[in-house]
């Protein structure tokens, strides 16, 4: 299935074909399939009413992986006329919702008491778990440790920038499109191959101070115990670990201790959602000087 969505989206990134493929996988898994079938039959009116049954985004999220999976298999005509249309639908249903600023129910559900900070709290957390692990000597240390490190700077990382799961794919040398670089005494990070790089280009960052001082005493080891080149490791074995199972133990490590399952999108939404006062300034003054956001970073006069 990967090489058909490369074939049928060659405009599509990396990181998009993964997430395709793993929704595909959900929606087969969904039309009772334990792997997906290399037929296009499968995706039928039955597992359409069984999908309308799921809450909003998880209808939108599976009926997109339904359009990408016909697009794969060559389907055209009807079928696909008729998925795109409970997309377009679902889509525009999601966006009205959004558009109300309104907690939608999973949120709600899954929302930590104290919002976004409860993530930073968390970091501090795992943190202190860790700290006899980094009097150790780097090569001294288990797969298992290493694991423990990675989980903890995961949570920190999440506390401080809300990417989506581009984490997963960032390497620890100034190669390929997403990779870290030490410059100084600050870390960057470089995303070259996001979801949106098209309509917004890379994302460079300078890294929060405290996720900064974090790699100063993480990447001793992750050097000493991989040679994956990559951020996150596997557990049991040292691997590099998928973005998929990154984002997945993102979500078991904050049910796990703050009993409330929080992904990247929930993250994206909780930081947001924790600087409204300063967006809504924003907006409110590009209103009053009839700017966009880049012409009024330019209204800016710095002593």
């Amino acid at each position: 299935m990967k090489a058909l969505l490369q074939k049928s989206c060659k405009e599509c990134t990396a990181s998009s074909i993964e997430t395709y493929f793993y929704n595909i996988r959900a929606l087969a898994k969904a039309g009772g399939h334990s792997t997906i079938p290399t037929h296009s039959r499968w995706i039928n009116d039955a597992l359409l009413q069984k999908l309308k049954k799921l809450p909003l985004m998880r209808f939108k999220n599976l009926t997109i992986a339904a359009i990408k999976a016909l697009k794969a298999y060559g389907t055209t005509g009807t079928k696909l006329e008729k998925w795109g249309k409970e997309m377009n639908s679902a889509t525009e249903r999601y966006a009205k919702q959004r558009n109300k600023q309104q907690r939608t129910e999973r949120e709600a559900k899954n929302w930590p008491k104290g919002g976004y900070a409860a993530i930073g709290k968390l970091a501090g957390e795992l943190h202190l778990e860790v700290a006899p692990i980094l009097k150790k000597a780097p090569a001294k240390i288990t797969h298992a440790e290493l694991w423990q490190l990675a989980r903890w700077f995961l949570l920190l990382f999440y506390s401080k920038h809300a990417l989506r799961g581009d984490l997963g794919d960032v390497q620890i040398k100034k190669k390929g499109q997403n990779y870290i670089d030490k410059r100084g005494k600050a870390w960057h990070m470089h995303i070259g191959n996001h979801k949106t790089v098209r309509a917004h280009g890379a994302i460079d960052l300078k890294l929060d101070p405290k996720v900064s001082s974090a790699l100063d005493q993480y990447m001793p080891y992750v050097r000493a115990k991989t040679k994956h080149g990559y951020l996150i490791s596997t557990k049991r074995f040292g691997k590099r670990m998928s973005r998929k199972d990154m984002m997945l133990l993102l979500r078991k490590t904050t049910h796990d201790r703050l009993g409330k399952r929080i992904g990247v999108q929930l993250i994206r939404v909780m930081k947001t959602t924790a600087r409204f006062k300063s967006i809504d300034e924003a907006a409110k003054l590009r209103s009053e000087l009839a700017h966009g956001a880049q012409m009024q970073w330019k209204y800016v006069s710095r002593a």
